[in-house]
Formats: structure tokens, C-alpha cells, sequence
């Protein structure tokens, strides 16, 4: 990243902190004519006063006795707080006054012509007053709103309970969504999965409209349609609502749901300013760092006009720790067969993530029937990686082992010295860059009865790397890396912990580490989506009988979606001329609380200093250095077959009945449609294969590929709601629903593991002698056919009169065509440094479509709030699953899905009195698998079906603030106060294969709105 970037990202932080600084001293004035949107039904008055109170956001005191038996009328309209209030006790005996804070004070007329001089203005009061404020609470209300009016089964979040739980990020906000789970990476939420499936099969919309999706380029793994919620702020967004059951009018809906992130609308509501500013501490790097959003709103006094805007600054500096290994049963010489662990690998990573987002939105209504509006996002995340790790060879050197000091414990050797080992000092460093650019238009027309909706979007999701992968490898040769000792011993996936991992080689000394090499990995991802919509509505009035139809939608979609993805390989870095490599270029120290939960006996060493490196190194005759792009480098055959560029078109219209009828007493409302949708793509890949000349010489053969492929397909859906009283329904829900298979599986590519590729590179056939090497490989299909589902939804939900709601469903889908990897060996050509290829047998997995899967569950969600302020809002999920994979040379397999835990739930207790607050939020889901826990292929053996789980895991967030003034407040959150780690294990809890470690995270700042 460079300084200019950094300079600018930490300016914009300190003007956020000044700007929140500033506006305290004038929320006060502003807060008492700030007009709101009101809409409250007639009910007993104290009620309606603390509804009034969350969605005006002002302070109301009063006692209950003084409003006891009194009613307040229905209130519908725009009002600032006091002039609110004022109508609803119209009537009565009751005044209201305003004390010096800006609270409200509600008395009997007889109290306040008793109340001492002074009284009314300091908030004073014979009987207890109970403070009704805009508190976390006040966002849970919203979202059980927008849930109970919605036109199907869904749920939501809202700025208030965003803003009040501690969440990086939007997906974080999400995990408490009855059937959302998240994927966290280092800790921070990075991807949702919704009912069990995984965020591939999430449609992730902005404002209605589809979004390009970055690309995962940490590595050669991709991630396709997974949209990355990680650089999204949670502190610019109004609400995000998940459609769970769809209906025929939504843009891309998805097997799993429909995550639509909201903005809000500038003509809804006043004039505001709301900024925030507060301290990110991070515990394992012990940093501190800025963080802080503004966003200010404005319409003019017509309310024909509005405008939006925000900016949001993040930054943090995260260290986690991950202990790989893995399983294998293995012949030991004095011990017969066991099962033994695979080489240990103690990974480091150090992230400096920083993160700069603005939103924009502009509403115009020029006449009652003429309206435009415009929004954008822009969002720049970038990740400075430094990856330092260590591998002790323990499988590949057992024949080192010393019988006399193994441990076999049930058939499995836990324990061990390798007498003579070998060890490997690696390290990775990045920069990635993620930005992201939203642009929608709109156009709302009311001609005649018609509302006529064109709409138009453009998204770009650019995903490149300021500075590339590169990887420096030091490795000792066999016998070479000290006596190896590992003690295995012990509960560990409990304990999340092994008793030792170390070795009597000083691995702070560089003498004793040789050099191997140095590679450089440049990639470079585009994704852009334009897309056009044409909405158009109509209210009915038709009918046979007690059915009446009330409105007609129907319209269509045209979108246009292209990735090209660039991938350069290279091993051939060199020094400068006239630098030497020195001791120095392994001396960089590393952190002395690495591994200092996850391993009890281990061992200090030092690492890559990536300094030296990225100015001591060049690509020769390509690159002066080794920080190039994609760009500045000429494809390679390699290189061809590691890119692929992919373009996609859709066309759907649909058509939409809503209805209203009823079943003997109870009304009954709903709609039906059909949607059409037909998807064509183009994918243009190369395909690259070793060829004999007539010499007999191997020589490489490349060959571009272009295919085309298209399906079509047919979504009807039916929803309906079924009220048996104001506040009690049940909603019904059936739907065909589809996702297009990853842009990543689409491609016309192979990829390779780069150390076998820069092994062969510099070492030729020789390298092929090493049983380390990694000889395994990735594809893509663009002959995919896309994931098809029938789902069916029921869900009742009885909503409280004052607060709260109890909420229970019931879900079923039958996935049709799910995609499982087939393999096969291939016949692949690599670059040997002399100009020469090799051929080398690579086993290579693409994706084919050859499953069904069945998924059924039941959700539960109960919020609810004590009169003296105590609340707890908790959900629930149990899901099962069955996956059947079925191919002609292999036949019947049946497996999990992965990614689908048994369990799942969300408990929040929080307490709200006077100005302070608190909640405290535990998540937890069970053990999930990773993978598909099986293989297609011709060739099966026992270890291809052997499923990779997550433990189950569970993590507890702390959110508390206290009110300085009506609408400025101090506020902490903390995440992960237990410290937890995550494990991982292949088929069952002995054999673990990851203990992940990334520590507490601590927020503390003010917030203020006005």
C-alpha cells in the first residue's frame, strides 16, 4: 500500500473524530425540531409514548401511574418529537415540558402546578420516572416491522442494530439472522451461508440491483459468485433484508436467499448528521488503531428534493495463528502400521487491513408523479499479508522416528522424536486491492394508474494485487533440520492445544537454513455487471368470488456480466547484480506470542525480511524488481492456462398477482408469479499440453478454446399470509428458485500448486523423485447447467403488543444438478529453467454436475423486553441434510453438504435503563463440513471420502454505551471476550488438522446524530 494511501486513509480518520467532537456540542438543538416519520396506532398511552421514543430517538420521561387508563389516538405523519406528544395527550390532563438535557417530561397538569420552582427543568420528580430512550432495542422493533410486512418469509437488520452490536463488517451483523451463519477469516466475517447453503448460492443485491463480485486472490483458489461482505461497512447502510421465500419481481434470486443491503431513502426522512469515532484495540498485535463513519442527510423544505451522503474509515491490524497438520496411516518400522501425523506446518499471519467506503444517494420529485433517484457505492479494502511459516517433516521422515521414544495411543503414534529431521522456513507477502463502484438509477412514473419503474445499474468489482504473491522458501536437507520432536497427546480439538512442537536446530540461525527460491505471483480480476430493469405495477380490482386479485407487476431484466481474471507465474527472480543474499534476508524476528495458545513447547525463530528481498530481487529482461502486475508481464503458456476471461448475458421478464381473500374468518393476502429466466455464456480460456516433435523433443502445444453454452429456466413462486388475528399469521411459501454455477467453475483453466510448478522449474525431472510435491490440480467446466431447487416455507409468527415476537419456521429444498468435483489424470506441460518442457501426470478436478441434495430444517426467533429495561432477543436453527452423488462409472455416493451445521443459534440478552446499555451477544453453530466429504471419480479410495468438519464453535461479543446527551453517546464493544480457537478435523476429532488462534478484538468511541 503506499504512503500516499496511507496518509489519506488516516486524514479522513481524524477528520471523522473532529467532525464527532464537534457536532456533540449542537445535537441538543437540533434534536428538538428534528421531524421523524410516525406511525402509531391507537393503544394505551404509555405504550405509544415509548414508541414514539425508539422511532423519534428522543428521551421520554414519565410515570406509569400518571398515564395509567389513558388511551392515545392513532398519530400518522412527519412530527418532531414534542409536537408528537402534544397530540397524542391532546385531550387529556397531562402537559409535557422539555428539561435542560432535551428530554421530555410528561405530567399531570395538578403535578407540574405542584412541582417546585426548577422542577420541570432539571427532569425532577416525587415518583420514580422510568427514561425511554432510542436504544438497541429500537432497531430490533424496526426489523421485526420490516419482517412482518413484507410480501414473503424473510428477516432483517436495521442501522440501529447494526450500529449497537459489535460488527467489522456487514456479515458480521448478519450472523444473528434466524438460519445465517458466517465463514470468518482471521476472525472477522467474510461470507454468510443462509438455511445451509453455502454464500455461492446467495444473491447479494444493493438497493435492488445486482453486484460484482471480488475475487479471492490470496491464493489460486477462487471463490466465483461469493460476494465478499467483508468491504462492506456496517456503519452506511440502513437495513439488510434476506429473502428467504422469493417472489417473481426480484432481481438474480438464489437457491439459499436473496441479501438485498439498503440505503437510505434522503426524501424519508429530515435533515440529520450522524458520525461515529472510536479506538480499534487488537490483543494478539497489540495495536491501536482509528476508525470512524459521517454520513449527513438533507431535503429541502418542499420535500421534493434530498440528498445522502456518507464515509466510512477502518483499519486493523490482526494476527492469527493456524497449527496445520494432517492424518495418514503409515508403516513403521518396530511399530507395524498406525496412524500417523502428516508434516506440521505453524502458520503466522499478520494482516494490516484498512478500509474506506462512501455512499451517495440523491431522490428528486418534481411533481406528485415524476420522481428520479440515484445511489452509489464506493468501497476500497486493501490487506497487507504477511504469511511466515514453518514446516517440521514428521510422515515424509519417519523412517528418522525413534521407536524408543514414540507414544501410540489406540493405533495413532501421538507422540515422537525424529532423530535427524528436516525442516522448512517459508514465507508469503501481499498486497491486495478490493474495490468495489455501485451506480444505479431510477425512474418512478405514476401515468394513468401505471407506476412505471426503468432502472439501470453498473457494478465493477476490481480485485488486483499492489504488490503480487511472492514466496520465499529456505528449507534443510533431510537429516539436516535437528532432532524433530511432536507430542500430539491429549484431548486436543477440546483443548484446541498440543503439548509440543519443536526441534533442537537454532531456527535463529540463517546459517543453518539454505535458500531454495523465491516466486512471484501477479493476478489481476475484473468483474462488471450492467443491467437494465423495467418494473411495471397497477392496482386491481377482479376477481371470482371472496378472491380478489389487487395488483398486476410484471416486467423484465436485461443483464450483461463479464470476469477476466489474470494469473503470472514466476520462479525465475534473480539478484540484482552485484548483491549478495546474506544472513540477513532470514533474520527478520518474529512474534514472540506466535503459537503461545495453540502449542505448549515450541520454539522462537526468525523469518523473511521482505525488504530486503523486494529490493535485492528482479524478474530478468521482464520486470526491474518483483512488483509488476499481471499486465506488465507476457504471458507464458503457463500463464494462458492459468486465465480465463468469462461473459455472461441473462434475460428474464416475469409476471406477479398479488391477491387478497379469506379463509372463513381469517383474511388471507399473498401473491403468485412466474419468472423466466435465459442465461448464455461465453468463456474463453487456452488449453496447453505437451507435444513430442519429430525429433522426439516434448514440446508445448497452445491452444485457444472458446465455449458457449446456454439454459433456460422457468421460476414460478406462490406466497400467502394467513392473519388470525392483527398480530398472529402464518405465511406459506412455494418456489422454484436457481443459481448459476461460480464464474470460477465456469472457466476454461487448470491450475497448479506453485511450489510443484517452481520446483520443476528449477530442478527439472529431478524434482519429481520428491514425495512432498504436490501433484494435484484444479479446472473449470463452462458447460455447467446451473443449481435448480423446489422450496417450500412455513412460518408462523405471533408479534407482541408492546415488543417482541415469537416466530417459528419450517423450510425444504430439493436441489436438482449439484456440482461435485470428478477427477482425472491429465498429462500436464511444465517450464523447466533450461527452455525445456516436462511433461508430468497431474490429478485434476473439475466440476460436473452430478448430484441432488435434499435440505430441511426449522427456525426459531423470541424477542421480548421487561418493563424495567431487561430484553433478550435469541434465534435457532437445526438443519439436516443429504447429498447424492451419481455417476456412470462410479455409481450411487451419498454424502453431507458442506458448510450445513446441525445447530445453530443466537442468544442477546441486553438491559436499557436512563442513558446506559448493554448487551451481550453469544453465536454458535456445530460442527460443519468443508468439503463435499466425497469424490467422483473412477478410482475411489478410502481417503476420498473422508469429510473435512469445522468443530463446532461458539464466540461471545460484548456491546455496551452510555448517553452523555440525548443523541450523543460513549460506547465499547468487545469481540471474542472468551478467546476462543477454532479447530478443524478430517473424519473424526483425533485426527485434527487445524487449531486457528486470532484473540480479542476492543472498540471504544463515541457516537452522535442530530
Amino acid at each position: 500500500m503506499t504512503n500516499f494511501k496511507r496518509h489519506l486513509c488516516r486524514s479522513v480518520a481524524l477528520a471523522l473524530a473532529l467532525s464527532a467532537t464537534s457536532i456533540s456540542g449542537v445535537a441538543e438543538a437540533q434534536n428538538a425540531t428534528r421531524r421523524v416519520q410516525i406511525a402509531i396506532a391507537a393503544q394505551p398511552m404509555d405504550r405509544a409514548l415509548e414508541q414514539l421514543a425508539r422511532d423519534s430517538g428522543t428521551d421520554i420521561l414519565f410515570t406509569r401511574a400518571t398515564v395509567a387508563g389513558l388511551r392515545a389516538p392513532s398519530l400518522v405523519g412527519e412530527f418532531d418529537a414534542e409536537t408528537a406528544v402534544r397530540r397524542l395527550i391532546k385531550g387529556t390532563q397531562l402537559t409535557v415540558t422539555r428539561d435542560a438535557s432535551g428530554a421530555l417530561i410528561i405530567r399531570s397538569a395538578s403535578d407540574a402546578r405542584r412541582a417546585p420552582q426548577g422542577a420541570a427543568a432539571d427532569g425532577v420528580n416525587t415518583e420514580k420516572e422510568i427514561v425511554v430512550t432510542a436504544f438497541f432495542s429500537k432497531g430490533i422493533a424496526r426489523a421485526l416491522d420490516l419482517k412482518r410486512e413484507a410480501d414473503s418469509t424473510s428477516d432483517a437488520v436495521v442501522a440501529a442494530d447494526i450500529g449497537k452490536l459489535p460488527a467489522f463488517n456487514i456479515a458480521e451483523a448478519l450472523q444473528r439472522v434466524p438460519g445465517v451463519t458466517i465463514v470468518r477469516e482471521a476472525g472477522e466475517g467474510q461470507f454468510i451461508s443462509v438455511r445451509g447453503l453455502g454464500p455461492n448460492f446467495q444473491a447479494v443485491t444493493f438497493n435492488g440491483m445486482p453486484l460484482a463480485y471480488n475475487e479471492n486472490i490470496r491464493n489460486s483458489g477462487q471463490s466465483g459468485r461469493q460476494f465478499r461482505l467483508q468491504v462492506l461497512p456496517a456503519s452506511l447502510i440502513d437495513s439488510i433484508v434476506i429473502t428467504k421465500s422469493p417472489t417473481a419481481d426480484l432481481v438474480e434470486n438464489g437457491v439459499g436467499s436473496n441479501v438485498d443491503i439498503r440505503l437510505i431513502n434522503p426524501l424519508d426522512r429530515g435533515t440529520f448528521v450522524a458520525a461515529s469515532a472510536h479506538a480499534g484495540f487488537e490483543e494478539r498485535t497489540d495495536t491501536v488503531n482509528p476508525n470512524g463513519s459521517i454520513a449527513a442527510g438533507w431535503r429541502n423544505a418542499d420535500e421534493t428534493f434530498g440528498i445522502l451522503a456518507g464515509v466510512s474509515y477502518s483499519r486493523r491490524e490482526v494476527q492469527f495463528d493456524r497449527l496445520r497438520t494432517g492424518w495418514v496411516d503409515v508403516a513403521v518400522a518396530g511399530l507395524g502400521t498406525v496412524r500417523a501425523p502428516f508434516d506440521a506446518q505453524p502458520y503466522l499471519e499478520l494482516e494490516d487491513r484498512e478500509r474506506i467506503s462512501g455512499v451517495f444517494g440523491l431522490q428528486w420529485r418534481p411533481s406528485s408523479n415524476v420522481e428520479f433517484d440515484f445511489d452509489a457505492l464506493l468501497s476500497q479494502f486493501n490487506n497487507e499479508t504477511y504469511e511466515r511459516r514453518l514446516t517440521y517433516f514428521i510422515n515424509s521422515e519417519i523412517s528418522r522416528l525413534d521407536v524408543s521414544s514414540a507414544v501410540v495411543e489406540d493405533g495413532r503414534l501421538v507422540a515422537g522424536t525424529i532423530r535427524g529431521g528436516r525442516i522448512r522456513n517459508y514465507s508469503e507477502f501481499l498486497d491486495q486491492s478490493h474495490q468495489n463502484l455501485q451506480l444505479n438509477g431510477t425512474v418512478r412514473l405514476d401515468l394513468a394508474g401505471w407506476k412505471i419503474e426503468p432502472r439501470l445499474s453498473y457494478s465493477r468489482a476490481l480485485s488486483d494485487l499492489e504488490t503480487p504473491i511472492q514466496r520465499a522458501q529456505f528449507r534443510t536437507g533431510s537429516g539436516r533440520g535437528g532432532n524433530v520432536t511432536f507430542d500430539f497427546r491429549g484431548d486436543v480439538a477440546s483443548k484446541a492445544k498440543v503439548p509440543a512442537l519443536f526441534t533442537d536446530l537454532d531456527l535463529t540461525n540463517p546459517a543453518l537454513m539454505p535458500f531454495e527460491s523465491l516466486q512471484i505471483r501477479p493476478i489481476n480480476s475484473k468483474d462488471e455487471d450492467t443491467t437494465a430493469v423495467l418494473n411495471m405495477f397497477r392496482q386491481t380490482d377482479f376477481g371470482i368470488g371472496n378472491l380478489r386479485f389487487t395488483s398486476l407487476r410484471f416486467g423484465g431484466q436485461y443483464s450483461d456480466r463479464t470476469r477476466d481474471y489474470q494469473r503470472r507465474d514466476r520462479s525465475s527472480t534473480v539478484l540484482r547484480p552485484g548483491v549478495t543474499r546474506t544472513d540477513a534476508f532470514l533474520s527478520f524476528p518474529v512474534p514472540s506470542n506466535a503459537f503461545n495458545q495453540s502449542i505448549g513447547t515450541f520454539q522462537p525463530w526468525t523469518n523473511v525480511d521482505w525488504e530486503l528481498f523486494n529490493s535485492s530481487y528482479v524478474l530478468p529482461n521482464e520486470f526491474d524488481g518483483v512488483n509488476p502486475s499481471a499486465k506488465d508481464l507476457v504471458a507464458t503458456a503457463a500463464d494462458l492456462q492459468n486465465s480465463y476471461r468469462i461473459g455472461e448475458e441473462i434475460v428474464a421478464g416475469y409476471g406477479r398477482l398479488d391477491f387478497a381473500s379469506a379463509i372463513g374468518d381469517f383474511p388471507v393476502t399473498g401473491n403468485i408469479g412466474i419468472r423466466y429466466v435465459r442465461v448464455a455464456t461465453e468463456v474463453d480460456g487456452t488449453t496447453v499440453s505437451p507435444v513430442r516433435n519429430a525429433a522426439g523433443a516434448v514440446t508445448t502445444m497452445v491452444t485457444p478454446q472458446t465455449t458457449r453454452a446456454n439454459y433456460a429456466e422457468w421460476l414460478p413462486s406462490f406466497n400467502s399470509t394467513i392473519k388470525f388475528r392483527d398480530n398472529v399469521q402464518l405465511r406459506l411459501g412455494v418456489a422454484r428458485t436457481m443459481t448459476q454455477p461460480s464464474l470460477s467453475e465456469l472457466r476454461n483453466s487448470v491450475g497448479t500448486n506453485s511450489l510443484t510448478v517452481a520446483r520443476i522449474f528449477n530442478e527439472g525431472a529431478a524434482a519429481l523423485n520428491d514425495t512432498t510435491l504436490n501433484f494435484q490440480g484444479s479446472a473449470g467446466n463452462p458447460n455447467l447447467k446451473p443449481y435448480s431447487s423446489w422450496n417450500f416455507d412455513a412460518s408462523f409468527e405471533w408479534y407482541f403488543d408492546e415488543f417482541g415476537a415469537l416466530t417459528a419456521a419450517v423450510f425444504y429444498k430439493d436441489v436438482t444438478d449439484y456440482i461435485a468435483s470428478d477427477f482425472e489424470v491429465r498429462s500436464l506441460a511444465f517450464a523447466v529453467s533450461n527452455g525445456t518442457t516436462l511433461p508430468v501426470d497431474i490429478l485434476v478436478a473439475s466440476p460436473v454436475n452430478v448430484g441432488n441434495a435434499k435440505i430441511r430444517g426449522v427456525e426459531f426467533g423470541y424477542t421480548n423486553k421487561l418493563p424495567f429495561g431487561l430484553g433478550i432477543t435469541a434465534t435457532a436453527t437445526f438443519a439436516s441434510s443429504k447429498l447424492t452423488l451419481d455417476r456412470l462409472d462410479v455409481g450411487v455416493q451419498t454424502a453431507g453438504i458442506k458448510g450445513i451445521s446441525d445447530v445453530s443459534y443466537s442468544i442477546t440478552p441486553f438491559f436499557e435503563s436512563g442513558p446506559f446499555e448493554i448487551n451481550a451477544s453469544y453465536t454458535y453453530r456445530s460442527n460443519y463440513m468443508t468439503d463435499a466429504g466425497a469424490v467422483v471419480t473412477s478410482l475411489p479410495t478410502p481417503d476420498d471420502v473422508v469429510a473435512n468438519f469445522q468443530d463446532g464453535f461458539g464466540i461471545l461479543d460484548i456491546g455496551t454505551s452510555f448517553k452523555l446527551r440525548p443523541n450523543v453517546e460513549l460506547f465499547a464493544q468487545a469481540v471474542n471476550v472468551l478467546n476462543q480457537r477454532q479447530v478443524s478435523y478430517a473424519g473424526t476429532k483425533e485426527d485434527f488438522t487445524e487449531i486457528h488462534t486470532f484473540g480479542r478484538s476492543i472498540n471504544f468511541g463515541v457516537r452522535a446524530q442530530f
